[in-house]
């Protein structure tokens, strides 16, 4: 399949980031990593080791808004993992499976003033 034809398929609008994430692993330790695509369905980060597709983790991120951030928390379950380059990086794909505290809503206000600064 095609890049256009796999971003036609997909059901939500995704923006370039660069938002620190906390990810808690199952261990129960905190974990950092780097954001750089999200969408209200998932999000795209970079990280310094694998995760097993299927594994659900607790993840934390603020949303930078003009006025003030808005942390959002969700699970989200690992639908992919890739290495990067030789740069011993690993990109990991996750899709949003639960929000709390109206994070939904701080999130699709958040990608729909993204959309709108960048013309999408």
């Amino acid at each position: 399949m095609t890049e256009a034809a796999a971003k036609d398929k997909r059901r939500f609008t995704r923006v370039r980031v660069s938002l620190d994430v906390t990810i808690r692993c199952t261990d129960g330790r905190l974990t950092h990593a780097r954001a750089v695509d999200l969408s209200e369905g998932g999000m795209y980060v970079e990280y310094e080791s694998s995760a097993e597709q299927g594994r659900v983790l607790d993840m934390f991120f603020d949303l930078p808004f003009a006025q003030d951030f808005k942390r959002i928390y969700v699970k989200g379950e690992v639908v992919r993992a890739v290495v990067i380059g030789n740069r011993d990086v690993f990109g990991i794909a996750f899709n949003f499976i639960q929000f709390a505290r109206q994070s939904d809503l701080f999130l699709q206000k958040y990608i729909e003033i993204r959309g709108t600064k960048t013309g999408m």
